[in-house]
């Protein structure tokens, strides 16, 4: 799923501040939210939120985003942000003294996060072909857990290793309304509807020198939701080697280097051509971008801008030489309206090129350009 699930490097949600009926409250205004979410999505196709090739992993459209706390006043003896492992000042209770011992017993606990996504958005392309594309209306809904296990320190060359587990289901329908007036509402629509399925077991390395390095193997499954049938699965192991920076005054500029390589296994041909093109076993490079910049003084309102360049080779025989490259270029604005409820607006291009191998596979599908544009909103809770 978009390049590896971003939300590995940037977890900061905090909510350890709060009082148990709150962080209770929380949970009841999720379990509602959750509850429409997925009856709205089984009782009536509705239109779904994301492009045809959303579900994998490696794509851009999957990526999750948790938000740091909002701001609040802290006492004096609060640590600055570097003075801390990543995380550490988020979790302490900062009506104590920070004390060495308060620190160690931080990195033992465990910590729990789930969000839970809804958006709608335009593709250009929905097809995802070469030329004269339609455009539609897409609906997608996300749910992310992830379990954070205590965090290791001096392990190895790791100054701080913390371990986690994640689980990703995500639904998405396709063409059920439109929102320009050109856009298709075409039945054929419907065959791009699919459920995705990823369980992720992963860790980050953080280094003495500020650089990070993150360890992920995960399992993925593609379902046609309404005839419960596989569609295909595949397991993916991967590494990235980065860095995060402070800029313009409280902003993060992140900047990662990332490569996986996936086993798949097809059970059932997808209905639409090149859609999901690369359920074949292939090696994936990629260069990440991206920046946070807060854009008011309490932290609830984001820019979120972000670019990519992804280079995928295959190396099953029939697909063996075949090597493809995607652009992806996104702009966001997120607004906190409440610390656990956020809106997102977004708008990204994804520009596709290939090799000769890859135009003979899959003809008109090898190549495209998209512009997605969309909002979604959503419930984060940290636990």
């Amino acid at each position: 799923m978009e390049p590896i699930l971003r939300f590995l490097n940037f977890l900061k949600v905090n909510h350890d501040r709060e009082s148990c009926p709150f962080r209770y409250g929380h949970s009841l205004c999720l379990f509602i939210f959750g509850v429409v979410i997925f009856f709205s999505g089984c009782g009536k196709d509705i239109a779904p939120l994301g492009g045809p090739d959303a579900p994998k992993r490696n794509t851009p459209e999957l990526v999750v985003f948790f938000f740091p706390p909002l701001e609040q006043k802290d006492p004096p003896e609060a640590p600055s942000a570097q003075s801390t492992p990543t995380g550490v000042q988020e979790v302490v209770e900062l009506d104590h003294s920070l004390s060495g011992k308060l620190l160690v017993e931080q990195s033992e606990r465990f910590r729990s996060i789930l969000q839970v996504d809804a958006k709608s958005y335009r593709s250009s392309n929905i097809y995802r072909v070469k030329s004269d594309g339609e455009s539609a209306a897409a609906t997608e809904y996300t749910t992310v857990g992830r379990f954070e296990f205590p965090t290791s320190l001096d392990l190895l060359f790791f100054e701080t290793f913390s371990p986690s587990l994640t689980a990703l289901w995500q639904r998405s329908y396709f063409g059920q309304y439109e929102i320009d007036s050109s856009d298709s509402t075409d039945d054929k629509l419907r065959n791009l509807d699919y459920e995705f399925r990823s369980i992720i077991l992963g860790g980050e390395g953080r280094l003495t020198s500020g650089w990070k390095i993150d360890l992920s193997v995960e399992y993925d499954e593609l379902f046609d939701f309404r005839s419960h049938d596989k569609l295909y699965h595949a397991v993916v192991s991967s590494f990235s080697f980065g860095r995060d920076y402070s800029v313009l005054g409280g902003g993060i500029l992140g900047f990662d280097i990332a490569a996986e390589y996936a086993l798949t296994k097809i059970y059932q041909q997808y209905e639409v051509p090149g859609v999901f093109d690369d359920a074949g076993d292939n090696l994936r490079t990629a260069l990440n971008l991206s920046l946070t910049q807060p854009l008011d003084s309490g932290g609830r309102f984001y820019l979120t801008p972000s670019a990519s360049i992804m280079r995928t080779a295959y190396t099953k025989p029939t697909s063996t030489g075949r090597i493809d490259y995607l652009m992806h270029v996104e702009l966001a604005a997120v607004y906190r309206i409440m610390p656990w409820l956020y809106l997102r607006s977004f708008t990204n291009y994804q520009d596709k090129t290939a090799n000769e191998k890859a135009k003979t596979l899959l003809v008109d599908y090898a190549e495209y350009n998209n512009w997605d544009a969309g909002l979604g909103l959503g419930v984060s809770l940290s636990f």
